[in-house]
């Protein structure tokens, strides 16, 4: 589970931001939220990142994929497996300073709590350190520090003897996780590995064809099916054709006066087949209780099914791994109080010097100086510009100049 994820001097974003799913002490949707296996706290099932278009909410997203490119590029090109995720480290671009890239995690594994820091310059690791909160703990035990090619370890791996010969752009951790088999190396590898991140707009990130077996489970294909219905596409059913190990063929069953036809799902709409190739690895990730990172999310999609997924990871009778969801979307009809409490709003937008910032919706303060109120019509409050984040879309929409 994501706690918390910061990052520093990365594309847009010069200072250093935070996206915080540590929830906020109001009284929205407090059934949907996840309760900590350690402690009292409560955290968010779902972030929704809205603003204008180079705004910066796609950067806040590929901050967290890059760094799961750094931790298991390497991972992978030894195991000699596919890997997709190609989201470089690239640096603000518009100052004279060359500073490092900064990034830092909180996430929970059953009821350890990790931290992990690295800070990458000119493709080097400069600095990494990984820490974890025991259960019954007073504070964090130290894994390993890394200063340049210093590297101090603490007790659990010097008692191990590993190996601190690693190359000064690789990851200590990926290097530990590839060398050594290591318990709580190999846990703290597996936030990373366990996270699924999706572009419904561009695919930098590629979805495994391999999910789509899932389409076939009976207890959800009734389901699947009447949600296509309540979209009026006319499927009636569907089969899959096994073709080879990773490779599958979808045909959707229509019928047209009594008669029935069969057509191959790549002749249906690119709504459809984004809906065939997306909704299967959003169950997979519930049912693991995965984190999963959506850019895009209303690309090529109807509302109807952008809230149905929502829907998936709030509802905690099909949420129940506590699986949690961080998206980018434009799409206004789900940005109300029936959906999202106001701390799962984020805005991305950007200042005079082309610097992104976030904020949530709770954040923000009206001009009596008091939060947005929970009962707001939040999607017309931003249309009309009082949040901050887009506010020439009034303008646009009336057509003014």
């Amino acid at each position: 589970m994501l706690c918390q994820f910061s990052f520093k001097n990365y594309k847009s974003y010069k200072d250093e931001t935070t996206i915080e799913m540590q929830a906020e002490n109001i009284n929205e949707f407090k059934d949907t939220l996840i309760k900590s296996k350690k402690d009292s706290k409560e955290y968010l099932p779902v972030i929704s990142i809205y603003g204008p278009n180079s705004g910066g909410k796609s950067n806040a997203l590929e901050a967290l994929v890059a760094l799961m490119g750094i931790i298991l590029a390497p991972i992978k090109q030894v195991k000699q497996e596919k890997f997709y995720i190609n989201v470089p480290v690239m640096p603000y671009k518009f100052s004279n300073k060359k500073e490092s890239t900064d990034f830092e995690v909180y996430y929970r594994i059953d009821k350890e709590e990790f931290r992990f820091n690295i800070s990458v310059l000119n493709n080097n690791i400069i600095y990494e350190s990984l820490y974890v909160l025991t259960e019954n703990a007073k504070k964090p035990s130290k894994i390993f520090v890394r200063n340049n090619n210093i590297i101090d370890l603490g007790d659990e791996l010097s008692k191990q003897k590993v190996s601190k010969n690693c190359n000064p752009n690789l990851s200590y951790l990926s290097f530990l996780k590839i060398t050594h088999d290591c318990e709580i190396i190999t846990k703290a590898v597996s936030f990373f590995e366990n996270t699924t991140a999706l572009d419904c707009g561009q695919n930098l990130f590629s979805l495994n064809l391999s999910n789509i077996i899932v389409l076939e489970e009976n207890n959800f294909k009734d389901k699947f099916l009447k949600l296509l219905n309540s979209l009026d596409t006319e499927i009636k059913d569907y089969r899959i054709e096994k073709i080879s190990e990773d490779k599958y063929t979808v045909f959707t069953k229509h019928i047209i006066n009594e008669n029935e036809y069969e057509i191959n799902l790549g002749e249906e709409s690119q709504g459809t087949q984004k809906i065939f190739m997306l909704l299967p690895a959003i169950i997979i990730s519930i049912l693991d209780g995965k984190l999963t990172i959506i850019d895009e999310m209303d690309a090529k999609l109807h509302p109807k099914i952008i809230g149905y997924i929502i829907e998936m990871f709030k509802d905690k009778e099909i949420n129940k791994k506590n699986a949690q969801l961080l998206i980018t979307s434009h799409d206004l009809t789900t940005m109300n109080k029936d959906v999202f409490r106001r701390d799962e709003i984020l805005f991305a937008s950007k200042n005079e010097n082309e610097q992104s910032g976030l904020y949530s919706l709770y954040e923000i303060r009206d001009e009596n100086g008091e939060h947005i109120r929970p009962n707001a019509a939040f999607n017309k409050q931003y249309i009309e510009g009082r949040y901050g984040a887009d506010p020439y879309l009034e303008r646009i929409l009336n057509w003014e100049e």
